[in-house]
């Protein structure tokens, strides 16, 4: 009777033992669930250099909304500082401003800018196109760059594309890596001309692969500085001018240093507008805008008072 009571007692200590232990672990893991979540929550804002930010203003920016624009950001683009922000981290359609990203990954793939080629019928899409005879007249890489930033063509950067090594899965794959590698966690593509509503990421992000692409691919940013460029068709020598849909250039020659149009029904008025000022350059993105005039004006404006407001950061 003594030992069954003394083996019964011992069970009890044990039970005891292993209960308290499994609650102390389970309450040590779970814990160490809700530092992990709050580490991941804010790993995205310390990632993106918002440290350096004034969170108590851009708090109080999203309480009252200044713009027509859906999301609008001006950043310092060489170290993603934010002068100002609204709605910029909602992630949104951008229409042709993936075009930014497209160039960037032909440009990475070593492409020839000098190669002659022609515009597959495949190629030519809704929306603005280069008006050349498909499949027959030919024109170099380097005109399809200037038609596809400067005048936001369609059939221009599809065609780039197609010229790389890669198919257009591939391709595709690419834009999304470069978007990895570069930190942009909003950005997703589904194609390289801008017409896909799967093309989207925030006004922040946007803003941070325009000021990339702006500083480290000098064909990209001289395409976008140009207000219209022409192209002579290399077979049948007809010239073609292709005109910057952003009217600024000819309202505001001067006040800006580069600009990316786009729109889709869906997108609504997208615009990328830089500018270099003895601090660095400054960029500013708007998303969402369902007034052409109204976007470059809104986005000229934030970048305006971007400037004046750099001294602070």
């Amino acid at each position: 009777m003594i030992l069954k009571r003394l083996f019964y007692g011992l069970a009890a200590v044990v039970i005891v033992y292993f209960v308290m232990n499994f609650s102390k672990d389970a309450f040590l893991n779970a814990r160490k669930g809700d530092l992990r979540e709050n580490v991941d929550k804010t790993s995205f804002l310390s990632d993106n250099n918002l440290k350096n930010s004034d969170d108590a203003q851009i708090e109080e920016q999203k309480q009252k909304k200044t713009l027509n624009a859906k999301a609008g950001v001006v950043i310092m683009a060489d170290t993603g500082k934010i002068i100002f922000a609204e709605n910029a981290f909602d992630v949104l359609p951008m229409a042709s401003l993936t075009k930014i990203m497209s160039a960037m990954v032909a440009l990475d793939q070593k492409i020839d800018l000098n190669r002659v080629v022609s515009i597959s019928p495949d190629d030519y899409t809704i929306g603005g196109n280069l008006r050349i005879a498909p499949g027959t007249e030919k024109v170099s890489i380097k005109d399809l760059f200037y038609a596809s930033i400067t005048g936001s063509a369609n059939n221009a950067a599809l065609a780039i594309a197609q010229n790389t090594n890669l198919n257009t899965e591939q391709f595709t794959e690419q834009m999304n890596r470069k978007a990895v590698e570069l930190d942009l966690e909003s950005l997703h593509y589904a194609e390289a001309s801008g017409l896909s509503t799967e093309n989207v990421g925030s006004a922040y992000d946007v803003a941070r692969v325009a000021g990339f692409a702006f500083k480290n691919y000098p064909l990209i940013l001289d395409a976008a500085s140009r207000a219209e460029y022409s192209i002579f068709t290399r077979n049948t020598q007809r010239e073609h001018t292709i005109k910057n849909p952003d009217d600024l250039f000819k309202t505001s020659p001067g006040a800006f240093l580069a600009s990316k149009t786009g729109y889709l029904d869906e997108a609504l008025y997208c615009l990328i507008l830089a500018k270099k000022t003895p601090k660095g350059m400054i960029i500013a993105v708007t998303l969402g805008n369902p007034s052409k005039q109204d976007s470059e004006n809104e986005t000229l404006r934030l970048l305006n008072e971007g400037e004046k407001n750099i001294a602070n950061y």
